[in-house]
């Protein structure tokens, strides 16, 4: 796949997902009382709660980042020696 063809396909599924989620969000709103409104929300909660959620997931992954990325133990590599036993009977007796 060349590189204009991928272009073009993060262009169009852009544009589909977008006009897709508009048509969701320009719904009409309920009327009457079938759906009363909540109880409101100060700035800081909206602050906390989507701004925490967010630092928390970034720090999370760092952490994950961090952890995995430590140096692994790498085993010396063999000896050409051989090792044998005194008596040159078999180990397994």
């Amino acid at each position: 796949m060349r590189t204009p063809a991928r272009l073009l396909t993060v262009a169009l599924s852009f544009a589909v997902l977008f006009v897709a989620g508009s048509a969701a969000a320009m719904a009409d709103a309920p009327t009457g009382g079938a759906w009363p409104d909540g109880e409101k929300k100060s700035t800081l909660d909206l602050l906390l709660v989507f701004g925490g959620g967010t630092l928390v997931l970034f720090v999370v992954v760092s952490l994950f980042g961090l952890l995995t990325a430590r140096n692994n133990y790498v085993p010396p590599s063999p000896s050409t020696e051989l090792s044998t036993t005194g008596d040159h009977t078999p180990k397994h007796r």
